[in-house]
């Protein structure tokens, strides 16, 4: 009687750990196109905070630094942020590409969640190019492209733009991603901030108004800059 006292304790047990949420990670992968120089930093502490600040094939990337729960946003109300700051190319330049992501975004009870995507940044260099996609993942998985939300793409020498997305909720946890990929020559530097959330439908005219200040701010920068020249 003992003995199966204690098995069905560990077998509840064992269903309980089997039953438990998976963790939520955050994650930063950076990539120059090279397998052997790509490299993926975690959050392992849960701080909603990654953090690359090094160099990486023809790229010198003063920081570049990945944002989510508990830093900002919460798991019902889901903010993923990438912020880059002087990415510098050099050597003929290249492509340079990040991804980032994050897992255990809780679903909304309502049928269709509205994903908001904000992009702000500078870019200097003939033929530099800004592209970012942004993912849901039912499947909860790091670095998952089960949904595609929204696709933007920019050019220099400075850009903003948003996009909207409405997609089925997934029922359970999910995953998000931003896949950010730089086309840059030789020489030439880019700045950035990319934002990918589910707001309150208030919250999205507050991001809309705050992007557009962006805007204005940016091309008064580069004509200042030019007349200077």
């Amino acid at each position: 009687m003992k003995t199966m006292l204690c098995a069905g304790v560990a077998a509840a047990a064992l269903l309980a750990v089997s039953a438990a949420p998976s963790h939520a990670m955050l994650m930063l992968k950076v990539s120059d196109g090279n397998p052997l120089d790509t490299q993926t930093i975690t959050d392992l502490t849960d701080s909603g905070t990654v953090v690359f600040n090094s160099s990486i094939g023809g790229y010198s990337i003063n920081f570049a630094v990945g944002t989510s729960t508990p830093a900002i946003g919460t798991p019902e109300q889901a903010v993923l942020d990438l912020n880059s700051m002087d990415i510098s190319s050099r050597n003929g330049g290249g492509i340079l590409n990040f991804a980032l992501t994050d897992t255990d975004y809780v679903s909304s009870a309502s049928p269709i969640t509205a994903f908001f995507n904000a992009v702000g940044g500078t870019l200097s260099g003939n033929g530099s190019s800004y592209s970012v996609k942004t993912y849901m993942d039912c499947g909860d998985t790091a670095f998952g492209t089960g949904t595609l939300l929204t696709s933007q793409s920019f050019s220099g020498p400075s850009f903003s733009g948003n996009a909207s997305a409405d997609a089925a909720s997934c029922g359970h946890a999910y995953s998000l991603t931003q896949l950010i990929s730089l086309q840059m020559p030789g020489s030439a530097q880019f700045s950035g901030d990319s934002s990918l959330a589910v707001p309150e439908p208030s919250t999205i005219a507050l991001f809309g108004a705050g992007l557009l200040g962006l805007g204005f701010a940016l091309r008064r920068k580069g004509r200042m800059a030019a007349v200077a020249a």
